[in-house]
């Protein structure tokens, strides 16, 4: 019987198709399907590890962005749409600047988020899951980001107010709040945009499906 190897940054040893699909619960399956849907060669990623050097909040991550890479490659799907990665990523898109293989590391953790955003699975960030999904609920209605709608709304979503108040950050973003509006940099309303048809036909297009 053949090992199954547990760490990413080893698994680089063991790359046999056989011995891919035991390791993690979908195989080549989740691969084939990351790789279809975002439009990336994941398979060209041979773990050199610019992208995680290249990001500034590697640190904060759980799964390091060549790890993710890598857990994709193994089927490893429940640990990714589990991980906290996902949710801090910046999408700067340093990581895919610097892939000496055009891989775009990016545009996967963003398909990543957007799978776990409408899948049933418990977000390990939940406050910036919720503002995540807030952002594109804000989007479809209007076309358009107004910050103060997009807080407003946020706001008001179930316990995110609470949690605010509980520590102590929520004095902070009302006085910022206010600040800004007295210099001008908040508005209160903001027209819809013309294309709102269309936007809302590529956002029902391109949203993550339930899993």
């Amino acid at each position: 019987m053949q090992n199954i190897i547990l760490d990413p940054d080893q698994a680089h040893e063991h790359d046999s198709g056989e011995e891919r699909k035991l390791i993690g619960d979908r195989g080549d399956y989740f691969l084939n399907r990351i790789q279809g849907e975002a439009g990336v060669n994941i398979s060209a990623c041979y773990q050199c590890e610019r992208c995680t050097n290249a990001c500034p909040v590697s640190h904060f991550m759980d799964i390091k962005p060549h790890q993710v890479m890598r857990y994709i490659q193994l089927g490893w799907r429940e640990e990714l749409l589990q991980s906290s990665t996902i949710w801090i990523c910046l999408s700067c898109e340093m990581c895919t600047t610097f892939c000496p293989n055009e891989v775009d590391v990016a545009e996967t953790i963003n398909h990543l988020r957007n799978i776990a955003a409408h899948s049933s699975i418990t977000p390990k960030e939940k406050s910036l899951a919720v503002f995540h999904q807030t952002f594109l609920e804000v989007l479809q209605k209007t076309g358009r980001v107004n910050e103060f709608r997009l807080m407003n709304a946020y706001y008001l979503k179930p316990d995110i107010l609470h949690e605010r108040i509980k520590n102590k950050t929520f004095k902070e973003d009302l006085l910022l709040g206010i600040t800004m509006l007295r210099k001008g940099r908040l508005k209160l309303f903001t027209p819809k945009s013309k294309a709102i048809k269309e936007i809302k036909r590529v956002y029902s297009q391109t949203r993550g499906e339930i899993v």
